[in-house]
C-alpha cells in the first residue's frame, strides 16, 4: 500500500535509491546536493512537493519550485511552476505521485520540467524516454529545441594564440575577481544582465558562497565590461548547473559559462577571447574534463573542441 505525503524538508535523500533507478549513472548527483538545490532553495514550494511512501520506505519524490521571475530576478511573473526533481523506483509509483502533484496545481498555471533557479535539468534527459512518455500521458508537450551539455578534455586544448589577441588592447584588463570587486560586478550585471545571471553570479556565487575568484572579469578602466563564470574541482563548494554531474566528469572536473560582454564592447571578438581565457584558467588549475551546459551553440563551441555529451528535451504542460 502506498501513500502520498508532503515532502519532509528533513527528507533523508541519501537513503533513497529512486534517483539512481530513474536516471542513468551519468546523471548521478551527490544526495545532499538534491536537498540544497531543492528544499533549501528560495523558490522551493513545500505545498507542491511530495513523496510516496510504501512499507519499504520512500519510493518516489517530486520537488516543485515557483517561477523565479518576479520573486527573485525582478522580471514579470510568468506564473509557472517548475519540477526541479522527479524520481521513482517503479513507473507506477511515479505515475501515482505525478497525478497527485498535478491535481494540486491550478489549471491556469503552466508547468515546466526543470529550468528552475538552481536547476538540475534544462529538460528531460534524452536517455529517459520513460519520463518523456509519462509526462506526455499527463498533458505535457515537447517545446523548443533540444538543450545540450558539451564537454572537452582540456588536456587536448591547444588554443590558437590569435584567439586571445582581442584582450591585448591597451584599454582592457582581465583578472579573477575578489570580494572587493563585488560592487563593480553588481553594477555590471544590473546594467547588462539584470536577470538570472545577476542573481546566480553576484548574489549566490559571490555573496553566498564567497567564490568571487571563480569569476574572470574584463575591465575597461574602472568598470567591468565582460565576464566568464568558471567552476573547478579545486575551488567550487556548491556546484551549479552542468557541474552537478562532476562524478561523471571525473576527479579533475571543471565547468565554464555563462560568458558575456557589455553592449559597449561587442563586435571586438571579446566573447571568444574570454572563453579561451577561462579555459586556460581552468587548465592551469589541473582541470581535465570541462563542461559547458544548456546551450544550442554546438558549432560555436565545437570550434574550441567541445562535443555534445548530453541532450535534454524541454517539456511544458500548458495551462488547461
Amino acid at each position: 500500500m502506498s501513500k502520498v505525503v508532503p515532502l519532509d524538508p528533513e527528507f533523508n535523500f541519501p537513503a533513497v535509491t529512486s534517483w539512481e533507478k530513474t536516471y542513468p549513472p551519468k546523471y548521478y548527483v551527490e544526495p545532499h546536493i538534491v536537498q540544497v538545490k531543492g528544499v533549501l532553495n528560495k523558490t522551493f514550494r513545500p505545498d507542491l512537493s511530495y513523496m510516496l511512501n510504501t512499507m519499504s520506505g520512500v519510493q518516489a519524490f517530486i520537488v516543485a519550485k515557483s517561477d523565479p521571475y518576479g520573486t527573485l530576478f525582478g522580471d514579470s511573473n510568468l506564473n509557472r511552476i517548475h519540477i526541479n526533481s522527479f524520481a521513482y523506483s517503479q513507473e507506477e509509483q511515479g505515475r501515482e505521485l505525478l497525478n497527485h502533484f498535478l491535481e494540486q496545481v491550478p489549471e491556469n498555471q503552466p508547468i515546466v520540467f526543470g529550468q528552475d533557479q538552481g536547476h538540475f535539468f534544462p529538460g528531460v534527459p534524452e536517455e529517459c524516454p520513460h519520463i518523456i512518455a509519462l509526462l506526455e500521458e499527463f498533458g505535457f508537450e515537447k517545446t523548443g529545441h533540444l538543450a545540450n551539455d558539451l564537454e572537452h578534455d582540456l588536456r587536448l586544448f591547444n588554443p590558437d594564440p590569435t584567439w586571445l589577441e582581442p584582450l591585448n588592447a591597451s584599454d582592457l584588463q582581465v583578472r579573477n575577481c575578489t570580494m572587493l570587486d563585488v560592487p563593480a560586478l553588481d553594477e555590471f550585471f544590473r546594467r547588462e544582465f539584470p536577470g538570472r545571471w545577476h542573481y546566480d553570479t553576484v548574489i549566490e556565487k559571490c555573496n553566498t558562497w564567497r567564490e568571487p575568484h571563480e569569476i574572470i572579469a574584463l575591465w575597461q578602466g574602472d568598470t567591468i565590461e565582460g565576464f566568464a563564470y568558471t567552476q573547478s574541482y579545486k575551488t567550487t563548494k556548491i556546484p551549479t548547473a552542468g557541474f552537478l554531474w562532476k562524478k561523471d566528469l571525473g576527479e579533475y572536473a571543471g565547468a565554464l559559462g555563462p560568458i558575456g560582454v557589455s553592449k559597449r564592447v561587442r563586435g571586438r571578438k571579446l566573447g571568444g577571447a574570454l572563453l579561451v581565457a577561462g579555459l586556460n584558467h581552468l587548465k592551469s588549475l589541473g582541470v581535465q574534463q570541462c563542461i559547458i551546459d544548456w546551450t544550442s551553440l554546438i558549432e560555436f563551441y565545437g570550434k574550441y573542441g567541445f562535443r555534445v555529451n548530453r541532450r535534454y528535451q524541454p517539456m511544458t504542460r500548458p495551462p488547461i
